[in-house]
């Protein structure tokens, strides 16, 4: 037997992500060699920097999730090897098991690094932290054959802690009240999202379909933003809004929206990358959509509603409230949206022979009901839209999508011609 150590309960905010055995994956496409080995020895020594990432998940008599580290080594990093269009075989991510996992695809020589970590205790720019953090160590040990000295991090706060350390106390307000008032209220369509009573014994990986706009699009549309005063999220939401509201087929009907929002910088003082597991809110919109909105307005209208919540306090401390639901759909609510953006995803350090070329995000849950999630962010200089999603053709969903993109990036060409 290892002896073992709990190190805390998960909070409320935090057992959603294990009652689904939700982790998220992290992929990067790159072009040249990689040192397998110099990777494993990186890998280790985040595990040393950030020992809660060697941990695993138990469950307590009353259903309670803890974090709990033993003296069991790490399994280390996986190699796949694959020839062809083989398909490379699912990881096994266990919660009970490890919290973080990392598997090295080599298809036809060409390496794809994928990190995998359970969400109740890393965000997407938690995560990105620590990839870029990996990245660097290993730079350091395949240019330098030495990595800097260690420094050990202590396990992220809950995002309930880092609100109570910062006076941020429930509100009468959750911001769900926007949302409610379309429910039971509209004769529905069946739900799109596939459900089951049968949940998988491991996390299934969500079927995920794309869009990648050139560099000179996502250039147009930056501009776009800029000459309408606009935030990049707030456009991406209205384009995205607009593509779910064509393709429902049911125009008198709106769209619920809900989008995660980052706290860090919103909080004072603001929460470091690895900080926190989780700080952040959650934003509410119904759009009223009909054939002559413009999507200018839209995405104004979504800003401006943003900026009212987050003025009165709603979105820093929604999470006391709710926990946004990624299985299935609330009764008698039109299908929920939900988007991510990523924002700019800046460059990592990597040897000279070796360039990161794109990356692309992965969502694992162990649930039998229909998962839709759509993420955004721009790599390399090019806007990629991610739909993960177990609904019916989701590459229909992500064309409508790219088309009132490009239309968007049309519209500011002609301008600028003019």
């Amino acid at each position: 037997m290892f002896p073992s150590s709990g190190i805390r309960k998960l909070a409320r905010s935090e057992e959603m992500f294990a009652e689904t055995h939700n982790f998220v994956g992290l992929a990067a496409h790159v072009r040249g060699p990689i040192d397998t080995d110099a990777l494993s020895d990186a890998f280790d020594l985040l595990l040393q920097a950030h020992p809660v990432l060697n941990g695993h998940l138990e469950q307590a008599p009353d259903g309670r999730w803890e974090i709990v580290l033993d003296d069991l080594m790490h399994p280390g990093i996986e190699v796949v090897e694959l020839h062809g269009d083989a398909e490379a075989p699912p990881p096994l991510l266990d919660q009970t098991a490890q919290l973080m996992h990392l598997r090295v695809t080599i298809r036809n020589g060409q390496p794809q690094p994928t990190v995998y970590i359970h969400h109740s205790l890393a965000d997407g720019h938690h995560q990105f932290s620590l990839v870029e953090e990996l990245f660097a160590t290993y730079t350091d040990l395949v240019t330098t054959g030495a990595a800097r000295p260690v420094q050990v991090h202590p396990a992220p706060e809950p995002l309930e802690v880092i609100l109570a350390s910062r006076g941020v106390e429930h509100k009468p307000r959750s911001g769900l009240e926007r949302l409610l008032s379309a429910m039971f209220v509209y004769e529905l369509p069946p739900s799109r999202r596939a459900t089951s009573d049968i949940n998988p014994v491991m996390p299934q990986r969500v079927p995920m379909a794309f869009c990648t706009l050139s560099a000179h699009d996502t250039e147009r549309i930056i501009a776009f933003c800029r000459a309408h005063k606009l935030g990049l999220n707030s456009l991406l939401s209205a384009a995205l809004l607009m593509a779910e509201w064509n393709l429902r087929n049911t125009p008198n009907i709106p769209v619920p929206y809900v989008y995660p929002v980052d706290l860090r910088y919103l909080l004072s003082p603001p929460v470091s990358a690895t900080e926190c597991t989780n700080p952040v809110g959650i934003a509410t919109y119904l759009a009223e959509i009909h054939q002559g909105t413009d999507v200018v307005k839209l995405a104004r209208d979504i800003t401006d509603t943003f900026k009212k919540d987050i003025a009165e306090g709603v979105i820093q401390q929604s999470f006391l409230h709710f926990s946004p639901q990624y299985v299935g759909n609330p009764p008698g609510l039109p299908d929920v949206v939900m988007f991510t953006d990523n924002g700019i995803v800046p460059p990592m350090r990597t040897p000279q022979d070796m360039e990161l070329t794109a990356s692309h995000g992965e969502f694992y849950f162990a649930v039998g009901s229909g998962i839709e999630i759509y993420t955004s962010k721009i790599f390399n200089g090019e806007l990629m839209i991610e739909y993960h999603s177990h609904g019916p053709e989701p590459e229909k969903s992500v064309a409508a999508i790219e088309a009132q993109l490009r239309s968007i990036a049309d519209r500011q060409a002609s301008t600028s011609a003019g």
